[in-house]
């Protein structure tokens, strides 16, 4: 256990099977934390501010402000508008990705011939269309535990995750936001260790 957590109270928490996604809304100073239950899973995460779907998480901004392609314990996750949402409290993995898009149903269909497969994005804007965010304005994600190599041509390589079973990062929250994560569903490649697997979130306050 995180010794960020000594002495908070989880006021909410939420078990995504492989395709779920889930929203809650968060106050600053408080925690969310995202565990990998069985390991090799990965959680696509973004967020947006409360009631200002127009101002929303950004890994570019993220990436340029830290200097860095790798998301750290200690780092900071900013928005479009370069505004502080996130601090990376705790992390017991340290590789994540900020590179890549969420899958959605289109790259179901084009790559593999997948009709109807569940995707990061359909379950991010079923979860984030009550706050005012839809499909068209889903921000990329940070894709929690993925695992992608830089090649020496700079081509992108997908590789299993790191994760193992309980691992986790802890985010606090340092203005009011609505956070986003799913259980990524992704089957046809590495991603998830080629065995999708749930993911645990849980909010303290």
């Amino acid at each position: 256990m995180s010794e960020a957590l000594v002495g908070r109270l989880a006021v909410k928490s939420k078990t995504l099977k492989p395709g779920d996604g889930w929203a809650v809304e968060m106050q600053p100073d408080e925690l969310l934390q995202i565990i990998a239950l069985d390991g090799k899973q990965v959680s696509d995460f973004v967020a947006m501010v409360a009631q200002q779907p127009a101002e929303v998480l950004s890994t570019t901004i993220t990436r340029s402000k830290n200097n860095s392609i790798m998301l750290q314990k200690g780092m900071t996750i900013y928005s479009n508008l370069r505004n502080a949402m996130f601090e990376v409290v705790e992390d017991t993995v340290g590789r994540h990705d900020m590179l890549f898009a969420a899958c959605d149903p289109r790259r179901y269909a084009d790559d593999y011939g997948l009709a109807d497969h569940a995707s990061c994005r359909s379950a991010f804007a079923a979860a984030l269309e009550p706050h005012g965010l839809g499909f068209d304005a889903i921000p990329d994600p940070i894709n929690v535990f993925m695992n992608v190599a830089i090649l020496q041509r700079g081509e992108l390589e997908i590789r299993e995750s790191l994760a193992e079973a309980g691992d986790f990062i802890l985010l606090r929250a340092t203005q009011p936001v609505v956070a986003a994560m799913t259980a990524c569903p992704q089957d046809q490649n590495d991603v998830n260790g080629g065995k999708p697997s749930d993911i645990l979130v849980r909010l303290f306050r």
